[in-house]
């Protein structure tokens, strides 16, 4: 009995223990596809920026 309770035991530590593995695994992907998001519309964000800036620029004046 008490020698599978230990192996209950290992189990069940052993799978907390892949679980926040997988959660942190997914993490990283999100922050990765993230990253790669920006770098993709980063030239677009600053077009975008440089065009409202100069359209209050102007109405400004």
């Amino acid at each position: 009995m008490n020698n599978w309770l230990l192996k209950m035991r290992a189990k069940l530590m052993s799978s907390k223990g892949q679980t926040m593995t997988e959660y942190v695994l997914i993490v990283a992907a999100i922050a990765v596809a993230g990253y790669v998001a920006y770098q993709g519309l980063e030239g677009g964000i600053n077009t975008l920026i440089s065009n409202v800036t100069n359209t209050l620029k102007g109405s400004s004046s």
